[in-house]
């Protein structure tokens, strides 16, 4: 017998690892070129459905339309600041002519105005008449206009004065507006 016997295979362990390396190597390529193939094609269809000039195209009318719809809203917000602010100085304002139709509601028949001025914090008047009744009358009705809740304060008689010529009295009263 011969003691010469391998029982072992000629292949060495070192040429099957660069083996399995190598066909791992083809594997990864072959998954590489499909997928470079897959991503080509997908490339080349959008660009068949969906050319790049269109889409262009579509941003600058897109632009255009956010463009016009900015100048509106623009002139949107100006109105509305404007109308805010309108809003805020009506509040503000005194009723003067619904403080002007009151007094001259309660001014007697028989007397006339000879003068009536407003400012924003002062009403003035200047009363002329035949009868101090009326007068009378005249600065007791104010006055009531001036307790709490309506619409005088600091009421003041500033003048009553008489001319002999023609009989006629006059008083002249200063209020201020609440």
């Amino acid at each position: 017998m011969s003691n010469n016997i391998n029982l072992v295979s000629p292949k060495s362990e070192q040429i099957d690892k660069e083996q399995n390396r190598l066909r791992i190597a083809r594997m990864i390529a072959l998954i590489v070129m499909f997928s470079v193939a897959i991503i080509a094609i997908l490339v080349f269809m959008i660009n068949l459905t969906l050319p790049i000039n269109s889409i262009k195209q579509n941003e600058q009318v897109v632009l255009a339309n956010i463009a016009a719809l900015h100048a509106k809203l623009v002139q949107y917000r100006l109105v509305q600041d404007r109308v805010t602010h309108l809003s805020n100085i009506v509040a503000k304002r005194q009723k003067l002519p619904a403080i002007a139709s009151t007094l001259l509601a309660i001014i007697p028949s028989d007397l006339s105005v000879g003068s009536m001025q407003f400012t924003m914090q002062r009403v003035s008047l200047v009363i002329s008449g035949n009868s101090l009744i009326s007068i009378n009358k005249l600065i007791v009705t104010i006055t009531e206009l001036g307790k709490p809740n309506n619409i005088l304060k600091n009421i003041i008689v500033q003048q009553l004065s008489l001319d002999a010529k023609n009989g006629e009295y006059s008083v002249s009263i200063q209020a201020d507006v609440k």
